[in-house]
């Protein structure tokens, strides 16, 4: 049973509540540890491990409406496929999305309760972040970068949203905040009309790091940046919007960068970091490795932006 898919959940069970076992975290450093996974899996690695382990076999197949899906298969272990048409890093994700879902599934038989779906889909996706992006690796690299989510984003090769919530998770020092708003357009840029329209799909801020008050962050309305709403009018992601180019700013308490992400040369992102002033130099890599003629460091006479 060493090395299988119930040897796995027969370890998570050893003296463990299940409430503890099926934290997305947890589960995930158990599993690295457990299987050998490498620092960065490849798909060529995940498909040997699941299969050899009793999970199943992973394929790709044209899936309509969803990502990724799994179903017990006849001889035993599931059936294991994501849609063909995902880029690389989703089609990773998703395939440890299942995984998760798969030992949950299994942790209940094996429980003896009743599956709950309550909460799977966030959790399945913070497992597969934990996963591909794991603590002790990612941490020195996020520090290395300059805490930027962009070159991490390329290292791991993983979605923006998925870095952005595991720099939250791994990263306590210094204390920061990282804000994602992402297009609303959906499908290709080629068939994006009008200005850019962007909401906030990951707001995150770790302990220590209060709730900023900075101009930068907040803009003219004063208001800290919430979920599905959009940039702030004069907030520094409004002004990486609408002027492009990287903004860095550092005062009022806060040292804040906003950097928009172009896709086929439409504008699909900004992501905002913030931290406090007294640890400014954390963000100095990040801002040097993105100076360019569009990066400048705006401030109005009155301080404001």
């Amino acid at each position: 049973m060493k090395g299988t898919l119930y040897g796995f959940c027969r370890l998570l069970l050893e003296g463990v509540h299940l409430r503890r076992t099926l934290n997305p975290g947890w589960m995930a450093a158990a599993f690295v540890d457990y299987f050998g996974v490498s620092c960065r899996p490849t798909m060529e690695e995940l498909s040997l491990l699941l299969r050899r382990a009793g999970f199943g076999h992973v394929t790709g197949r044209h899936l309509e409406s969803m990502k990724g899906i799994h179903y017990s298969a006849p001889g035993g272990g599931h059936h294991i496929h994501y849609r063909k048409d995902l880029w690389a890093g989703a089609r990773d994700c998703t395939v440890l999305h299942e995984v998760y879902e798969i030992v949950h599934e299994a942790l209940f038989d094996l429980y003896g309760s009743s599956y709950s779906t309550r909460k799977i889909c966030d959790d399945g996706d913070r497992f597969a972040a934990a996963v591909l992006m794991q603590p002790g690796v990612f941490m020195a690299m996020a520090r290395a970068s300059g805490l930027d989510v962009l070159t991490l984003q390329r290292m791991y090769r993983c979605s923006y949203a998925s870095v952005a919530m595991r720099l939250a998770e791994v990263v306590r020092h210094p204390p920061l905040m990282v804000v994602l708003y992402e297009s609303t357009e959906r499908g290709d840029p080629a068939g994006w009309t009008g200005p850019p329209s962007l909401r906030a799909t990951v707001v995150k801020r770790t302990r220590g790091m209060g709730t900023p008050d900075s101009p930068a962050l907040s803009g003219e309305t004063g208001d800290v940046p919430r979920w599905g709403r959009p940039p702030s009018p004069r907030s520094l992601a409004d002004v990486a919007m609408r002027r492009g180019g990287t903004q860095y700013v550092n005062q009022d308490g806060h040292a804040v960068v906003a950097r928009p992400v172009l896709w086929k040369g439409r504008l699909a992102k900004v992501v905002v970091i913030a931290v406090p002033e007294r640890e400014s130099s954390i963000l100095d890599l990040q801002v040097m490795s993105a100076r360019a003629p569009g990066l400048s460091r705006r401030r109005s006479a009155a301080g404001g932006w």
